[in-house]
């Protein structure tokens, strides 16, 4: 599998939350990825509460290829968990994706999340995952999928799995549960993003960035960077070629997540 079919650039930190970067330096930094060959982007619909998503409608082309992530009416409390029917509705999704849809200023995106996930939602979840996949019928997504939250540790559900295209998972040093479901995931042919490689910059010590980058690369799936300045996304082209490059220090703390 060729590299820029592997390699999502993450857009997490253009929302304002690391570092303030102007809307020129961003829209600098994303022509740039493209230029260099990248085609994938991971956003979602609270990233910078909307604005990073209207900067990828105003900068990218249309064969780019698109992860957002529908928010759920209220953030889930993981220590209370709670149905899936309080977080998440027909009318929820589908005002999400229509707002989301006019900011990436296109009539079709290509994955649509739900971005709250909890582990107790299983069976329960079906009718939920039902409506998101209307979406997918009437043309607005052309994949459906979860992205789990970080410590994510229980196997996902044949019931989920059967209504879903793609599963976005925390994968580093400390989080690593997906091995223990990735060979049945692969055979029933979802595509898993791996994220958090880095650990919000938190895992680093001891670790290259390569090495970790290389780590999610043998298990032969997708992987989301964040990346702030021309010289990361360089290097980790370069790393995912398996050309020299690697990141240094001082950038392993900036190369945020996603």
């Amino acid at each position: 599998m060729k590299w820029s079919d592997r390699l999502y650039f993450g857009t997490w930190q253009l929302g304002g939350q690391f570092k303030s970067l102007s809307k020129a330096y961003i829209e600098s930094l994303l022509l740039f990825a493209i230029s260099s060959g990248i085609r994938r982007f991971d956003t979602a619909a609270v990233y910078g509460s909307g604005k990073v998503e209207e900067m990828l409608g105003v900068c990218l082309p249309k064969d780019a290829a698109i992860v957002t992530k529908i928010p759920a009416a209220s953030k889930p409390n993981i220590k209370t968990p709670e149905p899936i029917q309080k977080f998440y509705s027909r009318d929820v999704m589908h005002r999400s994706v229509d707002e989301s849809l006019e900011r990436l200023q296109r009539s079709s995106v290509d994955v649509a999340l739900l971005h709250n996930w909890l582990s107790t939602w299983s069976e329960d979840a079906v009718a939920i995952l039902e409506c998101l996949n209307e979406l997918k019928d009437q043309g607005m997504i052309q994949r459906v999928g979860i992205s789990l939250p970080d410590n994510f540790s229980c196997p996902i559900s044949d019931a989920v799995l059967s209504h879903i295209d793609v599963i976005e998972v925390p994968f580093n040093s400390e989080q690593r549960w997906v091995l223990t479901q990735l060979p049945t995931l692969i055979e029933l042919k979802k595509e898993i993003i791996l994220r958090s490689l880095f650990g919000q910059g938190k895992l680093l010590a001891g670790r290259s960035a390569e090495s970790l980058i290389q780590d999610a690369l043998e298990l032969e799936t997708s992987v989301v960077i964040g990346m702030t300045t021309e010289e990361q996304i360089t290097k980790n082209i370069n790393c995912l070629r398996g050309t020299s490059g690697s990141i240094t220090p001082t950038e392993e703390v900036t190369n945020n997540n996603h």
